[in-house]
């Protein structure tokens, strides 16, 4: 049973007369082994799905399960339960801790309302994590001003984890961090990952790091998952154009031997979502291509073109 699946998930948002489709058509499903990666150019809707899927936001059409159970539909008393198997980490770890409370206390709120731990067990539990996290305790009598930006994400992510959740929801949580803090923030989180079996949403701009962690891919363009696919074999044989002209953005000097793909222009990105919304910028369009794709099952993968239907 997956922790949470969405079923024909869809979200709209009004900007004076245009109405942009942030999500449409979603269908995904996240176990506790899953460790899958949503990616895509920004404005594709990833931030949105994470909102959605945390009931931040409301989904104009579709369901988003938790356990088989409507997460619209849970009554009052199962929603703390939700809140505590679905955790998130921000992006920015400057804006997701408050300025006001000393570390300590940003670990131990989650605590105090989801457990009935003693004061000894509290105090056990959140030097536990911040090991595990590679802080030491004395970080914990600090402000979140005191800490550098690697040192807030690693409290930001101990915060998430504090609660055994069974889905992490990851918002970018690398992107301003240097590269050398990144690769010390993934083992630390794979390695929890390893240790508590738990299913993770990453939702980031890095391919080379989707590469590295991830087992599966989900790739999102205008609002529409495109591609899904295991992560070896995506990278190995992008079947959708547009994943494609991702992979080819990869930066490497591997890069000269490549053919130039299309690049975006301003104009191409009118809100234009009449049949297959990369249509402007595909050098396989055709004639059908005018009329929406379904996402079509092939081969144990996923692909919203019709060169493959």
């Amino acid at each position: 049973m997956s922790v949470i699946e969405t079923q024909e998930l869809s979200k709209t948002f009004k900007i004076k007369n245009l109405t942009i489709p942030a999500v449409d058509n979603l269908n995904l499903k996240i176990d506790t082994s899953d460790f899958l990666a949503l990616v895509g150019e920004s404005g594709s809707g990833k931030s949105t799905v994470a909102r959605l899927l945390l009931k931040l936001l409301k989904p104009d059409a579709g369901r988003i399960l938790f356990k088989n159970i409507d997460i619209w539909q849970i009554e009052k008393e199962n929603l703390k339960k939700f809140r505590q198997s679905v955790q998130i980490i921000f992006q920015d770890p400057y804006a997701s801790l408050n300025p006001r409370m000393r570390i300590y206390s940003i670990l131990e709120e989650p605590l105090k309302i989801h457990t009935d731990l003693s004061l000894n067990e509290t105090k056990s539990q959140i030097t536990q994590i911040m090991q595990k996290m590679g802080l030491t305790e004395e970080f914990l009598y600090r402000y979140p001003h005191q800490l550098s930006g690697g040192q807030r994400q690693r409290v930001a992510i101990a915060r998430a984890l504090i609660l055994q959740p069974q889905l992490l929801i990851a918002d970018e949580p690398l992107s301003s961090l240097d590269i050398s803090l990144q690769a010390g923030i993934i083992n630390s989180l794979t390695e929890m990952k390893h240790t508590k079996q738990f299913g993770i949403l990453f939702i980031t701009h890095d391919l080379n790091i989707v590469r590295a962690i991830s087992n599966k891919v989900a790739v999102m363009h205008l609002g529409r998952i495109v591609e899904e696919s295991s992560t070896n074999d995506l990278f190995y044989e992008p079947l959708h154009p547009y994943t494609r002209v991702l992979l080819n953005s990869i930066p490497g000097f591997h890069r000269r031997n490549r053919k130039k793909e299309p690049k975006l222009s301003t104009e191409e990105i009118l809100w234009n979502f009449t049949g297959c919304r990369f249509y402007s910028r595909c050098k396989y369009k055709m004639s059908i291509c005018k009329s929406t794709p379904s996402l079509k099952e092939l081969n144990g993968r996923k692909v919203r073109c019709f060169l493959f239907q």
